[in-house]
């Protein structure tokens, strides 16, 4: 026969059932979230050999809840001989080519992306227009720079540039490329463009 709690017990056993009922109703509360994704960018990331970038992981968790999770993920790059990945997702080009960057959790999780590693676009000349110009005194002249790049492309440089007059008392030169004439009729001074150790051919300016 089995004997029935005393009526003094009855609160304390209510209470333990509801303790036991609320703590599974609420289980998901005291479990931690499980990732579920890794999210890396950017997506489709580019690097010059010798140069570097780096790459972030973003997590997202079985609570749809996301966090930055670069820092505990295990980087890891496919092919080492055209790009290296450090432990904080800092990738440094080293050979023309593309590999494939992994990032790891320590549940298994995975992302990855296709590194393009490629060589850097370097500046070799520039050119200046007009090649000559004859201004009247106190009057202006625009002056556009060009650079021409290792890649054959070109671009506008004009405002980048460092613009010099060989002679400032015939004209002098603003950081946008434009010369304001201050000499005399006949007087004559050159013009050039600059970025580091690279120098435009002159152009001539003439006052009229």
């Amino acid at each position: 026969m089995i004997s029935l709690p005393t009526r003094k017990a009855w609160p304390a056993l209510l209470a333990l059932v509801g303790f036991i009922l609320i703590g599974a109703g609420c289980k998901d509360f005291f479990t931690d979230p499980q990732l579920t994704s890794i999210a890396i960018s950017p997506a489709a990331p580019t690097v010059a050999v010798g140069g570097s970038t780096t790459l972030s992981a973003r997590g997202t968790y079985d609570n749809n809840n996301t966090k930055d999770v670069s820092s505990s993920v295990t980087w890891l790059s496919n092919n080492t001989a055209v790009a290296t990945v450090t432990s904080k997702g800092v990738v440094t080009g080293v050979s023309n080519g593309s590999t494939t960057i992994q990032a790891t959790a320590s549940n298994g999780i995975t992302a990855s992306v296709t590194v393009a590693v490629g060589n850097a676009v370097v500046l070799q000349t520039i050119s200046v227009t007009p090649a000559t110009a004859t201004v009247a005194a106190g009057l202006t002249q625009q002056y556009m720079a060009t650079g021409h790049n290792s890649d054959g492309t070109t671009a506008d440089i004009t405002a980048s540039v460092t613009w010099t007059s060989a002679t400032a008392a015939v004209a002098t030169m603003d950081s946008a490329g434009v010369a304001t004439v201050v000499g005399t009729s006949g007087q004559t001074t050159n013009i050039t463009a600059s970025s580091g150790a690279i120098v435009s051919p002159a152009v001539v300016l003439t006052v009229q």
